[in-house]
């Protein structure tokens, strides 16, 4: 039920914005950890839009780019679990409270020109212009083709979970996004715990719901998203555009060029339970660039930090001191 307000023995409803709902149940759920991130707006060149961050802790800059259909605070379970970084966590643009994209040629160039955009204006701002990458799925995608593009930007590159790369494959229950008539119902559906627990099951994660389920706070962070953002609407708007029932259309997802490009270290990270890729696949991409190294890990799915925040940051951590 809405809120209300008491006047002289009067009860009304008292109107609380979309963005306002979304703020509270983000900052419940950070608070819930023990953090407080600083919202940080930045101004994109180029695009007239703005992007949004929280930035937490003090340190080695890391920019930390989410998944399709999500938003910055899904990394705050990992988040937490590191020390000594400076946490630059992003909603990327038409998700969370970041602005859209503006209209760009449908041509994969286009997008590419606009992940160098943003990017690198969050880069410059807030990371003094070097920073260390982590992504998953969608944002593991970005992740690599930033490095690919500006390799004097990037320090290391962290995948988390499969990422969209040239080859990548969609697990049939999740082709309906690239279906007009579908996307207006997932756009439009009043999504519930119920629905949030299936969908973490179709990605991999059949332990943590079974057994060890996300807090409250985190579920009412999750079901905000859905319900008081135009995330959903405009990622789905975003995969009919770049998915077909086998996977990203020629050119959309980073290429095995690319891959071959990058000149930052990388490191893989990824569930022996994600649908996306199957463990040969992700050797050959991964063997494709100059220094990786590749862990796949039991019984994790797609967001592998979601099984295992504290083994995941351990192993970045100490993988980071490798690299130097």
């Amino acid at each position: 039920m809405p809120p209300t307000r008491h006047t002289r023995g009067v009860t009304t409803s008292v109107h609380v914005p979309r963005a306002a709902r979304f703020r509270q149940a983000e900052v419940a759920m950070w608070a819930s950890r023990g953090m407080r991130p600083e919202e940080r707006w930045v101004r994109v060149p180029g695009l007239d839009i703005r992007v949004r961050a929280l930035v937490h802790g003090e340190g080695r800059p890391v920019v930390f780019i989410h998944g399709t259909a999500k938003a910055a605070g899904v990394w705050s379970p990992l988040v937490e679990q590191m020390s000594g970084i400076r946490a630059i966590v992003l909603d990327r643009p038409g998700c969370g409270l970041s602005d859209p994209l503006p209209d760009l040629p449908n041509e994969p160039q286009a997008v590419r020109r606009a992940i160098d955009a943003y990017l690198s204006a969050i880069i410059d701002e807030l990371a003094d212009g070097r920073a260390d990458l982590v992504g998953n799925s969608a944002g593991g995608m970005v992740a690599l083709t930033y490095a690919a593009i500006q390799p004097s930007k990037v320090r290391t590159v962290v995948v988390e979970g499969v990422p969209a790369v040239e080859g990548m494959t969609l697990p049939l229950p999740l082709h309906a996004p690239r279906l007009t008539t579908l996307q207006r119902v997932i756009v439009n559906y009043r999504l519930s715990e119920r629905e949030l627990k299936m969908a973490f099951r179709l990605v991999g994660h059949w332990d943590m719901v079974a057994t060890r389920w996300m807090p409250q706070p985190d579920v009412a962070w999750r079901l905000a998203l859905a319900r008081h953002t135009d995330t959903y609407r405009h990622e789905m708007a975003m995969l009919g555009q770049t998915v077909t029932a086998a996977g990203p259309r020629p050119g959309w997802a980073t290429s095995l060029e690319e891959l071959a490009s990058i000149e930052a270290p990388a490191l893989w990270i990824v569930g022996d339970r994600d649908p996306f890729a199957p463990k040969v696949g992700i050797e050959a991409w991964a063997s494709r660039m100059r220094s990786s190294e590749l862990h796949v890990m039991p019984r994790q799915g797609h967001e592998p930090w979601m099984d295992d925040a504290p083994g995941n940051a351990a192993m970045i951590a100490a993988w980071w001191r490798e690299q130097g």
